[in-house]
């Protein structure tokens, strides 16, 4: 009789979490199929006094938004009214995607280099913990007190607008979050591994390429995960330092917002664009954090 209470309660206790996690998923999930929606909405349907839920049921549904997406008019359509959301042949997609990936890559090669320098040497002058602490510091600087910095540096150098600009500042902003999610990786590996591998003739390179960051994978995934969102979706230092050709998609979603109003389903689709290369990078990175895991797997 306890045993069949217990499973009672247990059965009441499995619906109770499955409702939790129902209502968490529809939670979490409908700002994006809202967004899908919107996409394909037109001016009337979304400013219709009720709201629109469903197409084919509550309104008709309208390619307008994607069709603005490609730079083109919708037939009868006046082409002032069309921005081209992408660019020219796409240069504002294209920005953003060298700028994040190009800036992530420097970030961890050299996040890589600190955070092993931090966990395997030991320096007099300062001491380690100190350096990190320093590092670490840095990523605590607001944004907007460094704008106007880089803006007359980058100007003096004749960088503005120009895409190696934002590359060297992402680099600089997310160098010290990297170093330190590495450095704890770097932490948590035993020196025995590359001592043994040292002892069997590699040198302190080769056991740190061979041994050291096939081991630290799932911390090098996630810093360049962090790492290239923290560059897709900045706005301010690409603001400041972007007028038209080095501009980025967050920049040329803010100017949908035109004298005529916010131009909502043209934002919808862009914006359902722009979380595809971060939702991409994630899949990768948490492939990478996966197999990382199992390495140290131990089979009976």
């Amino acid at each position: 009789m306890p045993g069949t209470y217990f499973k009672v309660r247990s059965g009441w206790q499995k619906a109770g979490i499955y409702v939790v996690l129902l209502f968490w998923l529809v939670f979490t999930l409908f700002p994006i199929y809202y967004n899908v929606v919107t996409s394909f909405k037109e001016h009337e349907t979304v400013y219709a006094p009720r709201p629109k839920f469903f197409p084919f049921i509550d309104f008709r549904p309208s390619l307008l938004g994607w069709i603005h997406l490609l730079g083109r008019t919708a037939p009868g359509e006046p082409e002032y009214q069309v921005m081209k959301i992408l660019g020219a042949r796409g240069v504002y997609l294209r920005n953003s995607a060298v700028v994040a990936f190009l800036s992530s890559l420097i970030t961890v090669i050299l996040g890589v280099m600190a955070g092993y320098a931090l966990t395997r040497f030991v320096y007099r002058r300062w001491r380690n913990e100190s350096i990190a602490f320093f590092i670490l510091s840095q990523r605590m600087f607001p944004p907007v007190a460094l704008a106007m910095p880089f803006f007359v540096l980058f100007n003096t150098l004749g960088l503005l607008d120009n895409v190696a600009s934002l590359v060297i500042v992402y680099s600089v902003m997310n160098l010290p979050l990297v170093t330190w999610i590495v450095k704890e990786f770097f932490s948590d590996l035993p020196k025995e591994l590359e001592e043994a591998a040292m002892v069997d003739g590699c040198s302190r390179w080769r056991a740190l390429f061979s041994v050291v960051i096939p081991l630290a994978v799932p911390g090098i995934a996630v810093s360049f995960l962090f790492s290239f969102i923290f560059a897709w979706n900045e706005f301010l230092v690409a603001l400041t330092l972007t007028f038209e050709n080095a501009k980025t998609l967050p920049l040329q979603m803010a100017g949908l917002t035109t004298l005529r109003g916010p131009q909502y389903w043209d934002i919808a689709a862009s914006s359902l664009v722009i979380i595809i290369p971060p939702l991409l990078v994630t899949i990768f990175a948490n492939r990478y954090i996966i197999r990382g895991l199992s390495l140290g797997a131990v089979k009976e």
